[in-house]
């Protein structure tokens, strides 16, 4: 059970846009508790966004005083006007907080016959999701642009909350976010979570895979799991993270590290499409999805493919020309149907 304190901490984080989504779910799971506690949570969301010019003289004694008496009028408050303040940032909302949750609910009950509290209908889900052999571009409700692989799907809100971008990926996509710092980016893929303010990153979490792949081009990320928000790791642009969803650990990477798989992370959106030393599987995964052909199988395959070699925007005919030739096997497509023969 959370104390009054901690609660006030948590809805205090939530409303700045600094609370961890286990903060989150549970001021939303306090909330719903009761009318309460819904009514209080709506009276500070509201004061925390009301502009105030006053705000800009965070340490003039006066000018505080004067907010004060103004937010305690606006709720025919009869409290003393505190003498003393925090020194620190934001703490005209903070004791603001603090002020309301500490009005007996009783009190607050009782006065629910003369206020009429403003619910909203739940933003809709925007869902988008791309087929085998499909690519697309969508641009999101902040303005943030997003590349979507084929075989891919990505979800979000129509309206981005007050305090964080959040949207769910299965699959991979290149993100260029815009900049908000008052609202972090979110984006979480399997039981990964990587958090941003405005930058350009790519994501890979294809079920299959068994691992996601997080790529950083420019700026900065910070990635976790999803519900170990202390156990993070910042990436700095060209390098990355692969974490492995079985064995709950990553290995990090960086472009002179290891080129191909950069290269495969950033290259794919313009078209380039790269086998980082791959498995026959892979290889056929990759086809897959890529051209949205069925592959089948005759014969027996190599056990030691380990394919390299990156293309840009090659027909499917080219691509297994070049590695029929360097694996030694026959191929047939007809339609969109590839079938691979080996000897």
């Amino acid at each position: 059970m959370n104390s009054p304190d901690d609660i006030d901490l948590k809805i205090t984080k939530v409303l700045a846009g600094t609370a961890s989504d286990a903060e989150r779910k549970e001021v939303q799971a306090w909330v719903r508790t009761s009318a309460s506690h819904k009514f209080q949570y709506e009276q500070l969301r509201r004061f925390w966004n009301q502009p105030s010019s006053d705000l800009k003289l965070p340490k003039h004694e006066e000018q505080k005083k004067k907010i004060w008496s103004r937010y305690l009028a606006e709720n025919n408050e009869s409290e003393n006007i505190p003498t003393r303040f925090p020194s620190r940032p934001g703490w005209l909302k903070v004791a603001a907080i603090i002020l309301i949750l500490s009005i007996p609910a009783y009190f607050i009950m009782n006065r629910t016959e003369d206020i009429v509290v403003e619910t909203k209908p739940a933003p809709e889900l925007i869902s988008k999701q791309n087929p085998l052999g499909q690519k697309s571009q969508i641009q999101l409700p902040d303005g943030s642009k997003v590349w979507l692989n084929a075989d891919s799907k990505i979800a979000y809100q129509e309206t981005f909350a007050d305090s964080v971008r959040a949207v769910t990926l299965e699959g991979e996509a290149f993100f260029e976010v815009v900049h908000d710092r008052g609202r972090p980016f979110t984006v979480t893929s399997g039981s990964l979570s990587v958090t941003v303010l405005g930058t350009a990153f790519n994501v890979s979490g294809f079920p299959e895979a068994k691992e996601v792949t997080v790529t950083l081009v420019d700026g900065a990320v910070q990635v976790n799991e999803v519900d170990k928000v202390e156990d993070n790791v910042v990436l700095a642009p060209g390098t990355g993270l692969v974490y492995s969803l079985e064995k709950k650990v990553y290995r990090e990477f960086s472009k002179a590290s290891d080129p191909g798989l950069f290269a495969k992370a950033t290259g794919w959106r313009n078209g380039i499409l790269v086998f980082n030393g791959v498995g026959f599987n892979e290889f056929v995964r990759e086809i897959t999805r890529w051209y949205g052909v069925r592959v089948k199988v005759e014969g027996t395959v190599p056990q030691h493919w380990d394919l390299m070699a990156s293309f840009e925007n090659e027909l499917l005919t080219n691509i297994m020309d070049a590695v029929s030739y360097n694996k030694n096997f026959r191929y047939q497509l007809k339609d969109k149907e590839l079938k691979i023969i080996f000897k």
